[in-house]
């Protein structure tokens, strides 16, 4: 092996590390989500690496390597997130839920759709690029409904609101968006890459639901816990090897490969913090996070190089506009119908306006898939930043306007039946 294949992508690695972390305690001292900064000083390195050094182009030595390791770790990282997913669900009133889920997602999409318009019209052949129109549409249509779970989680805790009925009920939400963002997702890249369609598509998310379904019922049983509890690592490797193994598939059947390791992480038990699969589930999360960074840098030098590398900002105004306005006031809406109080609704805006790294693993898969060109995954990465980094002003504005006490925690539900 050529010594400058391994020497190259090291340094590359080197640089990274201290980078993300020079991201995070920024944000930290910002007080702001630690993905915020991270995020946004990965990007702004690998853009560094294409103009300053020339290392991030087509033909860079080592850079197919650690795209691969970044997709690694998102798979990992994924299998940890639908877990949790699925670990967070209690019972709240269907009323409120199913309300605030419907206002919360379904006038973002409407923005989305509006924003793909202006694409389609305004953009320009550069912005728009040359994926089918429903795959855009669509995708558009998800990248502004989203609400990130883990960055919503760390508001909640941060906040000592995670047990009461407004943190309850926002988390309660947004894992119900979240749970159809990845299927509407895997329909857009379906859309998009054209293996079988529709059709194809229904078939794959069918099989997968139908697989994770068997082997949720499988590991429940008795001897299964038992013999998984004694070997927790066994366990570990068995979830990675699955996570990998869904990833592959999906992805070469047509669909995403993200939605593989989000199959695997909603088929596994959530048997509680000592259990031996959400152990696994934690452990291939965190380990999976720590690879992020390389994804975010390599994405970067890709958004420095090529034809249709540009920043256009138009499009981050009007994004972040509809963003903003569109989930701020569909969850307002929809917390009111669903009996929730005036300060409640603003509250539950704020938190459901949090974007986060949910978005940004979306918005890769768009880019990854050629539905995204560079200029329009960029202003909604902005518009992801942005979004995620107003939450916490406008949960303390909320706070002030309504100049009330906060509620005091509430008993913990206990999880729902599986």
């Amino acid at each position: 092996m050529d010594a400058l294949t391994v020497v190259q992508p090291a340094l590359v690695l080197a640089a990274i590390v201290p980078t993300a972390l020079l991201g995070r305690w920024t944000a930290r001292r910002l007080g702001q989500p630690e993905v915020v900064g991270e995020i946004t000083v990965c990007l702004l390195l690998g853009v560094l690496l294409v103009t300053v050094t020339g290392w991030g182009g087509p033909q860079a030595q080592g850079k197919d390597a650690l795209k691969e390791l970044g997709h690694i770790g998102l798979a990992l990282f994924l299998v940890g997130a639908a877990q949790e997913i699925r670990g967070g669900a209690v019972r709240l009133s269907g009323r409120a839920v199913a309300w605030l889920t419907v206002g919360s997602a379904l006038l973002p999409m409407a923005a989305g759709g509006l924003l793909s318009v202006w694409v389609l019209d305004f953009g320009g052949p550069r912005l728009r690029g040359g994926a089918e129109t429903p795959a855009l549409v669509l995708m558009l249509a998800v990248s502004l409904a989203v609400t990130a779970v883990p960055v919503l989680a760390g508001i909640l805790k941060d906040r000592r609101i995670e047990h009461t009925g407004t943190g309850r009920l926002a988390m309660a939400s947004a894992i119900t968006i979240d749970a159809v963002t990845w299927v509407l997702l895997a329909l857009a890249v379906a859309l998009a890459t054209g293996q079988g369609g529709i059709g194809r598509a229904a078939a794959v998310l069918a099989a997968g639901a139908i697989g994770g379904y068997l082997l949720r019922r499988l590991a429940v049983t008795a001897p299964v816990r038992k013999a998984a509890d004694a070997h927790p690592t066994v366990v570990l490797l068995l979830v990675a090897v699955a996570a990998f193994a869904a990833s592959t598939a999906t992805g070469s059947l047509g669909l995403t490969d993200v939605f593989g390791a989000v199959l695997v992480g909603l088929a596994l038990p959530a048997d509680g913090e000592r259990g031996a699969f959400s152990r696994a589930a934690d452990t291939l999360g965190r380990t999976g996070r720590l690879a992020l960074p390389v994804l975010f840098t390599i994405t970067g030098t890709s958004l420095a190089v090529g034809p249709d590398a540009l920043f256009s900002w138009p499009a981050v105004a009007l994004g972040t506009a509809l963003a903003i306005a569109s989930k701020l006031i569909g969850s307002y809406l929809g917390a009111r119908a669903g009996a929730q109080t005036h300060l409640e609704g603003m509250r539950l805006a704020a938190l459901m306006n949090t974007r986060g790294l949910t978005e940004i693993v979306v918005l890769q898969t768009g880019y990854s898939a050629g539905i995204l060109t560079p200029g329009l995954y960029l202003a909604l990465v902005v518009m992801a930043l942005i979004t995620t980094a107003l939450s916490g002003p406008l949960l303390w504005a909320a706070d002030r306007r309504g100049r009330t006490t906060p509620v005091a925690a509430e008993p913990t539900l206990q999880p729902a039946e599986r």
